[in-house]
């Protein structure tokens, strides 16, 4: 659809980098539109895992921003920057054996990024540690008037002063438990049908890890979690529905006009045929009956109030309030049922192989990914080891 379209600007992200001396060194391979968690419906075919070295099974690498998380893990660059709607930073990032963050929704400005689902779009960053996770994000995350969305110079003040005020885990000097009072929650919710046995030994050897660091890690409840997966995909594809009506081949697109008929209605079927792919048309079509008369009612509706929930639940669980909820400026630093973060798998298995992963099983390599989108808060996933030569 975009083949012959060319940016009249950059990202506000990309701009920011190209000011702090990064040197842009190209575009990566992703899934068309950010739709697709395995990088199997790009225009320039799939983007491939290293993963196993010196094997000759070919692994996908993830999706959608494959192609950033497959050029950190190759050492092609320092960091990349993907696109993360509902896990398209830190699935890949598991699957390559690097380090994928998602910030905060309106932490970094979406100006120049294409958008999939507006209300759950967030620009990701994949780096091969933390501390260049870090001093990225320093750099792109500020106000930016291009953004209505991005958040202001007042609220970024209040999170600060926020976690400025976590005086028992920032005062903490015990060298040999240094996250002494940090609190983890494990939530149950996340331990579903689908995680391998892989993944739930990593998942307990993290918690045994942060214990011996001096954490306390105690059992949560998000009890909506079950319901996150559909809720987030009825919303997400209303909002792909809209989003992409724009490419129509006469204000964004290459155009396809129809062989006979000049009726205006066909010339926009004819491009939009033509110039999506089938993942990308698959979802628009489930997008626009999402937001038809009946099924906004008994869809989309319901999946709001699901949304609302669920960012409710991880309110009521974290010690730092909600700022956009909130004008206290004190984290509820002695409650035991608060807690600082939750750990849990970013996958429920390795890397599959390239090509074997197709139908409503590529749909849920997400179950594990959306809540943090829904809810709007920061997420992180972090390499914890191999199994079989694969990351975990």
């Amino acid at each position: 659809m975009l083949s012959s379209y060319t940016s009249p600007f950059s990202a506000t992200a990309v701009t920011k980098l190209e000011h702090a001396g990064a040197r842009m060194i190209g575009t990566s391979n992703m899934d068309e539109f950010g739709m697709g968690s395995l990088n199997q419906s790009s225009v320039h075919g799939p983007a491939h895992n290293l993963h196993p070295e010196n094997g000759n099974v070919l692994h996908s690498p993830g999706g959608s921003s494959g192609g950033s998380a497959a050029a950190v893990a190759a050492r092609m660059c320092r960091v990349a920057l993907g696109s993360d709607t509902g896990g398209s930073v830190r699935l890949p990032a598991s699957w390559c054996g690097v380090v994928g963050f998602k910030p905060s929704y309106g932490r970094v400005s979406r100006y120049g990024l294409v958008s999939y689902a507006s209300s759950l779009d967030s620009v990701g960053i994949l780096a091969r540690s933390t501390r260049d996770i870090r001093d990225t994000f320093n750099i792109i995350s500020a106000p930016d008037p291009h953004d209505m969305t991005c958040m202001s110079k007042s609220l970024r003040s209040r999170i600060d002063t926020l976690c400025a005020s976590r005086e028992w885990i920032s005062h903490n000097t015990i060298a040999s438990e240094p996250l002494k009072g940090v609190r983890v929650g494990v939530p149950s919710e996340f331990w579903v049908d689908e995680l391998s046995p892989s993944a739930i030994d990593a998942w307990k050897r993290g918690a045994a890890k942060l214990e011996s660091l001096g954490c306390d890690v105690i059992p949560v409840s998000l009890p909506h979690t079950p319901h996150t997966l559909p809720a987030y995909y009825t919303l997400a594809l209303a909002e792909a529905s809209s989003n992409l009506a724009r490419f129509d081949g006469i204000r964004f697109g290459t155009r396809h006009p129809p062989t006979q008929s000049t009726r205006a209605s066909l010339k926009y079927a004819q491009t939009r045929t033509m110039g999506f792919g089938d993942e990308v048309k698959r979802r628009i079509l489930l997008g626009t009956f999402v937001m038809s008369a009946r099924a906004y009612e008994n869809y989309y509706l319901p999946s709001q109030r699901i949304r609302r929930l669920v960012q409710r639940e991880f309110n009521r669980i974290f010690a730092m309030p909600n700022a956009l909820c909130t004008t206290n400026t004190k984290t509820d630093a002695r409650n035991v049922d608060k807690v600082d973060a939750i750990l849990f798998p970013t996958a429920t298995d390795t890397a599959p192989v390239q090509g074997s992963n197709n139908g409503l099983s590529a749909y849920v390599n997400d179950v594990m990914t959306v809540s943090a989108n829904m809810a709007g808060i920061p997420a992180i996933s972090v390499p914890f080891g191999l199994c079989e030569g694969m990351p975990l």
